[in-house]
């Protein structure tokens, strides 16, 4: 008899969580960790169940092709947090080009002055004042460069951190379902 509604079951299964967690059909565009987690909870949790117990009869090949999808699509999200961390050193880039574009303008500009006025000193302490303003503008941009791209960085590492520490605790606790209920059926 159990044969009979494990058969009956699991075609009711395979049709179910075929339709949710076929993963050929999920492009790496749409791939959520979190989704794929709770597809592949749903195969555990929608499988048959052994009566009088709680342990469940699971399609192998269902569970792991859910498995070998999430494994292959991990690192593109892995990757993405690493291209925002990598992103910073194109904000320090930009805002250190930018500096220099000031700069260069300033210096310009502070020579057109020196040829064209006739006070010449008043030129030299206005072409300095305008070098150091520019400067404490680079140093500021600078400095908000190196903190916004901290802060990324910060953010990126907090986020891998909560994807791999999430799905670490999901898995964890379906390898421990499947551990239990092996070791029911081993008694």
């Amino acid at each position: 008899m159990l044969k009979e509604n494990y058969s009956h079951d699991t075609e009711l299964q395979l049709d179910e969580s075929q339709a949710v967690t076929n993963p050929s059909s999920n492009s790496n565009a749409n791939f959520n960790i979190e989704v794929e987690l709770d597809n592949l909870k749903e195969l555990i949790l929608n499988s048959s169940r052994i009566p009088l117990t709680e342990l469940a009869i699971v399609d192998e090949d269902l569970f792991l092709n859910q498995l070998l999808h999430i494994q292959e699509n991990l690192p593109i999200e892995l990757a993405t947090a690493i291209e925002i961390v990598n992103r910073r050193q194109e904000i320090i880039a930009d805002a250190q080009g930018y500096a220099c574009l000031i700069v260069k303008s300033a210096e310009e500009k502070a020579h057109q002055i020196v040829q064209e006025s006739a006070i010449i000193r008043q030129a030299e302490l206005d072409g300095a004042r305008i070098r150091l303003k520019t400067e404490q503008e680079c140093e500021q941009l600078r400095q908000n460069a190196i903190a916004q791209s901290e802060a990324i960085q910060m953010d990126a590492d907090k986020y891998a951190d909560k994807v791999l520490a999430d799905l670490e605790n999901r898995l964890q606790g379906m390898i421990t379902i499947v551990q239990n209920g092996r070791c029911q059926l081993d008694q």
